[in-house]
């Protein structure tokens, strides 16, 4: 594209009504292609894969994927859960394909390979979720427009038409936090606490309760209840955690486990 260079006479420097129409179809094309360059929606919203319980029910593993704001390098995380102690069980798994338009299955396929010693070690088996007894989808917009309900769920164990056993309640509540390296965002970062009520029994313990943000967390703003599994006595609580992102808000996904009773 030829610059018309800039001189100290408007009579010679004034574009001409062809070049100047030149210049603002110039424009409108190149508007159109950052447009198609850029991704129809801003942010990162990982996708989660329960990969399995082990046999005895006491580790879990879980998968998130996806492709990587701002860049558009697809990843796939994967994590170890010692179901009893609400921790990690083994560093995780990370993986990502610095090249753009690289298939997701390319990273989860890699992510899957450098899992496999520890899911053999753990005696995770593929397949084996427990039982859902919950889900709130991204697209589930129940609680758009009423904040105050979003934090609150309910779920029983069981359910029939004439019974119901292990009926619960859980609720999260997020506290923000003022943490070094977050003060360029205009939200503060969030505690997260998450506790439960047994309903039958009017009983209630906490499952999470932050007294620090993780390194882990970045500088979480918000929190989610994403899906709930019961396996063994045993609840895992699936809960989207979202940061700023380079396009828009970021969510990747936490697990949080404690005893139904």
């Amino acid at each position: 594209m030829k610059l018309i260079r800039c001189c100290e006479s408007r009579a010679k420097c004034s574009p001409s009504a062809n070049s100047m129409n030149r210049t603002v179809f110039l424009i409108v094309l190149l508007s159109a292609v950052f447009a198609l360059a850029t991704p129809g929606f801003a942010g990162d919203y990982a996708t989660l894969n329960v990969i399995g319980f082990s046999k005895d029910g006491r580790y879990l593993a879980f998968e998130e994927y996806g492709v990587q704001d701002g860049s558009g390098f697809p990843y796939s995380n994967v994590y170890f859960i010692d179901v009893e102690k609400n921790a990690f069980a083994a560093p995780s798994i990370a993986v990502r394909i610095t090249k753009e338009m690289a298939p997701e299955t390319v990273a989860r396929k890699r992510a899957v390979t450098l899992a496999a010693k520890v899911l053999t070690r753990f005696r995770i088996v593929k397949g084996n979720i427990g039982k859902l007894v919950l889900s709130h989808l991204m697209t589930d917009l129940t609680f758009e427009g009423s904040p105050e309900k979003a934090p609150t769920v309910r779920f029983a164990e069981e359910i029939g038409s004439l019974y119901r056993r292990g009926h619960y309640e859980l609720s999260l509540t997020k506290k923000p936090i003022k943490t070094k390296g977050c003060e360029i965002f205009e939200e503060d970062p969030k505690l997260l606490e998450l506790g439960i009520r047994d309903l039958d029994a009017d009983t209630f313990k906490f499952l999470q309760k932050d007294t620090s943000l993780p390194e882990t967390r970045g500088c979480a703003n918000d929190y989610r209840i994403r899906d709930v599994y019961i396996n063994k006595g045993f609840v895992v609580v699936f809960i989207g955690v979202f940061t700023q992102g380079f396009e828009g808000p970021d969510m990747r996904y936490m697990a949080v486990t404690g005893k139904l009773k």
